[in-house]
């Protein structure tokens, strides 16, 4: 692609690196992936999703 791609919808620790490596995005969007509820973000989903994401 030309332009910059920003990579969002469904996004989980389990599968964004997969993602980020078949779309090489410029930049990656999540919410629900990190909730333990609606709209309540859960400490240990974010670190493991940004773990994840400065593994690729």
């Amino acid at each position: 692609l030309d332009k910059p791609v920003i990579l969002a919808g469904g996004l989980t620790s389990a599968n964004v690196a997969q993602a980020i490596a078949q779309v090489r995005p410029y930049a990656v969007d999540v919410s629900g992936g990190v909730e333990k509820s609606k709209g309540i973000k859960d400490r240990e989903k974010i670190l493991a999703f940004m773990s994840a994401v400065q593994g690729t």
